[in-house]
């Protein structure tokens, strides 16, 4: 059977043969369809309705995005086609351009890896001006044959070594507006075609957007640092050597070192903390004695010096405990020293959880240099329960780890971007806890014994009940009590379910999106090292 044939059967096919009767007529249609139909356009026919439909189905069920590393054959393959186009088109004489308004430049025949394309002149001008092709149509003939990879005389076409298969995203483009990335093509591949042919990512269709990587926001100028930034600045050689050593520890060996020698700081601090406040590891300490007034059984009143027992860290904890606060306050003092602006250095998060590392210590410090003990500060309720607070905060130098970690900096970043989701799950628990809340007083306010004895009171077991914990220290009695209990269950695994995945897939999206700048810094290391060795 012939190839048109065949394609025309395959499209009778797909239609489901209604209204054509069957049997011996089937050759009257393909005859009448082939004859009315081009191939091409019936090809096309077919191929629209079923990448529309593999293009939903991957769209519900996208794979994850594997950043491509680059390899030395890659890099051998790689035509500067496109770094040429812009040499010849910025050296190229305006007056020598083609003029698309005339008949003969009303088309551009392309051969691209051995498929021909046929492109309306109108078309390429119209959309992406800035795009290869749009250039390509304007340079004159003698230009075009620079550009191009090759060219054939018998066609006119000209020819680039380019794969066929995900040009026809490109030529999609310029046909409709709108880029469409064929299913069975690579997502790297598909974004490599469209960096050649100059074609930007917002014109990608929103059903293939998934592939798209999200842009980073570029940093502000005020707020990037170089080396540049120094020259004008008191010690600018200095601080820029301290900043280099400090913020970039991949820069020597010895900044890695730091990097090290301050995560285990940190370890060991956060651990004594921890071990510090076990009773076999901690000493008795004997207050001043005072005296205090006592009321004997027969009436007489006397005074009695009392001497009050407490349990403290023992002194190698706290002996360690200096020696971290004086690491931490020494690499503080260097941050900010080398910083070129010093009021964003210490706006920024991890720079205020390094300061409030410190901080506790030495108000603490200079309490006891002014002769505020613990006594004394138990006698002054508000300053005992501030240093208290103070001393909590000891225990906020485990986020100075997110300064090292890129896990945690993961964890951040997906924060941070699932803003509006979390916002969203916390909006909707507060209602229902408050409805909840509210349904369960009126119901079990009469039982005996209820633990319910206000609203608020039953904030807690709400709260328990809707993240699915379920302590059991506070229940319903009431069978009405325990329906609204069944309801704030079923409501609560939705609040948490819903968000959680979106929350997910941010946090996946986030570590692809490390994962290809990982991979560019890689590769721009290779470069670099090629440029050296030539």
């Amino acid at each position: 059977m012939p190839p048109q044939e065949t394609i025309v059967r395959n499209v009778l096919d797909w239609l489901g043969g209604e209204g054509r009767g069957g049997g011996s007529t089937d050759g009257l249609w393909i005859g009448a369809v082939s004859r009315v139909i081009p191939p091409v356009c019936i090809s096309r026919a077919i191929a629209m309705p079923v990448s529309a439909h593999a293009c939903r189905a991957a769209q519900q069920h996208k794979k994850r995005l594997v950043p491509l590393r680059r390899t030395d054959a890659m890099a051998n393959a790689e035509r500067s086609t496109a770094r040429l186009l812009e040499e010849v088109w910025l050296n190229v004489d305006t007056d020598h351009m083609e003029q698309p308004e005339h008949p003969v430049d009303q088309f551009l025949r392309l051969n691209i890896g051995g498929t021909p394309y046929l492109i309306l002149t109108e078309a390429l001008l119209l959309n992406e001006h800035s795009g290869f092709l749009s250039k390509f149509v304007q340079l004159p003939h003698s230009a075009r044959l620079t550009v191009a990879d090759a060219y054939l005389e018998q066609t006119r076409e000209y020819y680039f070594q380019r794969s066929p298969v995900v040009f026809d995203a490109i030529y999609q483009f310029y046909a409709a507006g709108v880029v469409h990335r064929p299913p069975e093509v690579c997502p790297a591949s598909f974004l490599a075609e469209l960096e050649f042919w100059n074609i930007h990512t917002a014109h990608v269709g929103s059903c293939c957007a998934d592939v798209v990587p999200r842009e980073k926001q570029e940093e502000k100028e005020e707020e990037r640092v170089d080396d540049h930034t120094f020259d004008k600045l008191a010690f600018g050689n200095l601080r820029r050597k301290m900043w280099t050593f400090l913020e970039s520890p991949g820069s020597s060996t010895a900044s890695k070192i730091f990097e090290l020698s301050s995560t285990l700081f940190v370890f060991i601090s956060v651990m004594g903390l921890s071990l510090g406040t076990i009773p076999d590891f901690q000493v008795i300490q004997y207050m001043h004695p005072h005296n205090e007034t006592m009321l004997l059984p027969n009436g007489e009143v006397t005074v009695v010096e009392k001497v009050e027992q407490v349990r403290v860290e023992h002194p190698a904890f706290v002996f360690t405990e200096r020696i971290c606060i004086a690491f931490f306050t020494v690499e503080y003092i260097m941050r900010f020293f080398a910083a070129p602006r010093k009021m964003r250095f210490v706006l920024k998060p991890l720079n205020l959880v390094d300061l409030l590392a410190i901080v506790p210590f030495y108000i603490e410090l200079l309490l006891t240099l002014c002769g505020v003990d613990d006594k004394k500060l138990r006698d002054l309720r508000w300053a005992f329960l501030v240093v208290r607070i103070l001393r909590v905060l000891r225990v906020i130098r485990i986020i100075k780890l997110g300064r090292f970690s890129s896990g945690l900096q993961t964890f951040g970043m997906t924060l941070q971007r699932s803003q509006k989701q979390l916002q969203m799950m916390t909006i909707v628990l507060l209602t229902g806890v408050v409805f909840f809340s509210t349904m369960i007083y009126f119901l079990e306010n009469d039982e005996p014994d209820t633990p319910f004895t206000s609203i608020p009171a039953a904030y807690w077991w709400c709260i328990v009940t809707m993240t699915t914990v379920g302590y059991g220290d506070v229940v319903p009695s009431s069978t009405a009590g325990k329906i609204v209990a069944s309801a704030a269950i079923m409501c609560g695994v939705l609040v948490l379910a819903l968000p959680i995945t979106i929350i997910v897939d941010n946090f996946i999206k986030v570590a692809q999106d490390e994962q290809q700048a990982e991979a560019n810094k890689l590769d721009q290391q290779r470069q670099e090292s090629l440029v050296t060795a030539s």
